[in-house]
């Protein structure tokens, strides 16, 4: 029997935080495309507020992955969901998960836009906005790269990597 994941779905709340993990999936053989992979993202479902509606819609979206994992479908859930001005930990007693739940929380500090900046190699902080300039499709794929790198060549992340995407890798592992 294979522990091969049959869907994935991404629940994020924006394109900067999908393709990150499309491109994390990448090198690690797993499919970016439907069906295996279904995409939830808030920029296109809604206008602005994207947290609250990850937020909102993470409990339905945990649902249906238990309903399918007890049916014996390997169903694994992303979501990701920057902590902004809270804490990672805060953002993450907001998810409700339990033990055994098939569900990998990546939880930016501030934004996704921060990871981008560490893993192109740039020396940033937690606090500070890093939004602007947006970054171009290319330094998001970089850093996609380095992450990927980071959780699965290196048991030391590279001195940019920050506190919040340091505590992620485990949950990059999981994914492939």
């Amino acid at each position: 029997m294979s522990d091969r994941v049959s869907e994935m779905v991404l629940l994020c709340e924006d394109d900067p935080q999908e393709q990150i993990v499309r491109r994390y999936l990448e090198p690690c053989g797993l499919r970016t495309l439907a069906p295996t992979l279904r995409v939830r993202n808030g920029s296109r479902e809604v206008h602005g507020g994207n947290v609250g509606w990850v937020l909102r819609e993470f409990p339905k979206e945990m649902e249906a992955c238990r309903k399918r994992h007890a049916a014996h479908a390997k169903t694994m859930l992303v979501v990701v969901v920057d902590a902004d001005q809270s804490t990672v930990a805060g953002r993450r007693a907001q998810l409700q998960t339990i033990a055994g739940d098939p569900v990998v929380a990546l939880i930016p500090k501030r934004h996704i836009e921060t990871w981008i900046r560490s893993g192109l190699g740039q020396v940033v902080n937690e606090i500070d906005s890093y939004k602007n300039p947006p970054p171009k499709k290319a330094d998001i794929r970089a850093a996609a790269d380095q992450i990927h790198s980071w959780a699965r060549d290196n048991p030391v992340p590279g001195a940019t990597c920050v506190d919040s995407l340091r505590t992620s890798l485990p949950g990059f592992r999981t994914l492939g």
